[in-house]
């Protein structure tokens, strides 16, 4: 019986974390097969809700009560939103029932009742194999003239992040290599943002955990930034034009991409209404169907300054009591989690649409509940221990 609940459990965990995989598959089918990009968005829909669905009726069958009070709270709260921002009303329409509610709270329900974080883990590495498969068969293709690489991919990028730090994570030197090659292909075609957030937890893990591999790390980081230059040359050979190579070796790379103006109006239509904010998707509204490109930017103009700061407070905590709570290997699954999903969005991406997100927040509450079982588990061992002693 635990058997056939432990493998319904990487079922789950795996129908969860395929968005990476199917994000790069829709990029391969578009540019290797020359697929029309509306028929890989059907392909990549199909794939997402068929195994998801099927993960969401499990994870009722388990949890129906919590799913009922979480569904009736998020419904109750759109509807709020619709009447008292009746501007909002088809952003709010189209984004929750593509996103918010098929796919961002399920992956937070989903993942956070499995039995342990390390189903997680290994579905997701599974699935970073899965990915760079995939774009192995993309570089091979290209290197055969199939297509030509015209503009960056931001979400090809993307895309690739999450199984960047799933197999750098891992730490055998295979993955480590494997991790490299999507990183290379990140830069090469891809936007910045997920190389940078890459190299961001590689820095971040070396000094908090591979300290005796500092001054190494140190040298690679210097040679590869004077390896550079030839990098771009030689993508310029091959008819790859890197947009990231080109800010970062034009001393550009914090180059905002017009984000700046967005922020400004943004700020201006907020300062408007800080209390009360202007709801859910209202910065669709202003930014005609955009949005602003910031997490915590867009969580004050939906919320407003208050529940705002109540939101960024309590996950803060949540976040920083979850950690402390944790051992060293928990701890750097859940910076890892935190990169691949928080970091992203204060440049790119809504939070209220983002799987990766929502993949974080279940992944915290995972880690959350187990520290608080392991409590338990101690508390009471200690109790017999101290009775046992007694006599």
């Amino acid at each position: 019986m635990q058997e056939k609940s432990s493998k319904t459990d990487h079922y789950i965990a795996f129908a969860v974390l395929l968005q990476s995989f199917l994000v790069i598959l829709q990029q391969v089918l578009i540019a290797v097969f020359h697929m029309p990009p509306e028929a890989t968005t059907i392909y990549r829909v199909v794939l997402t809700a068929i195994p998801l669905s099927v993960a969401i009726a499990i994870t009722i069958y388990r949890k129906w009560s919590v799913f009922l009070i979480v569904y009736s709270i998020a419904l109750l709260i759109l509807l709020l939103h619709i009447i008292i921002f009746p501007d909002n009303y088809i952003y709010i329409k189209q984004n929750s029932l593509r996103f918010l509610l098929p796919i961002v709270i399920p992956n937070v329900l989903c993942l956070m009742y499995l039995k342990d974080i390390s189903i997680v883990e290994s579905a997701l590495y599974k699935i970073s194999w899965f990915t760079t498969f995939l774009a192995l068969i993309y570089v091979v293709n290209f290197f055969s003239g199939r297509f030509l690489i015209e503009s960056y991919s931001m979400s090809f990028s993307y895309g690739l992040l999450l199984p960047m730090l799933s197999l750098y994570s891992d730490k055998r030197w295979y993955s480590v290599v494997a991790a490299l090659f999507l990183f290379i292909i990140a830069i090469s075609i891809g936007s910045r943002g997920a190389a940078i957030v890459f190299v961001l937890f590689v820095v971040y893990d070396t000094f908090q955990y591979n300290k005796k591999y500092i001054i190494p790390s140190i040298i690679a980081i210097v040679v590869f930034f004077l390896f550079l230059p030839s990098l771009a040359t030689w993508l310029d050979t091959i008819g790859i034009s890197s947009r990231t190579l080109n800010l970062l070796l034009g001393g550009e790379i914090g180059y905002m991409s017009g984000r700046d103006n967005i922020y400004d109006k943004a700020l201006a239509v907020f300062w408007n209404s800080p209390v009360k904010g202007i709801g859910l998707f209202g910065d669709r509204v202003f930014l005609d169907g955009s949005y602003v490109h910031n997490f915590i930017l867009e969580l004050y103009l939906n919320w407003g300054i208050i529940v705002a700061t109540l939101i960024l407070f309590y996950f803060g905590w949540k976040f920083i009591s979850t950690y402390i709570k944790s051992d060293k290997k928990n701890r750097n699954t859940l910076v890892k989690y935190l990169f691949a999903g928080v970091a992203p969005l204060m440049a790119s991406g809504s939070y209220l649409i983002d799987y990766d997100l929502g993949v974080f927040i279940g992944v915290l509450f995972l880690i959350s509940r187990q520290n608080k079982v392991k409590e338990v588990f101690s508390a009471k061992k200690n109790l017999v221990s101290n009775k046992s002693m007694r006599f």
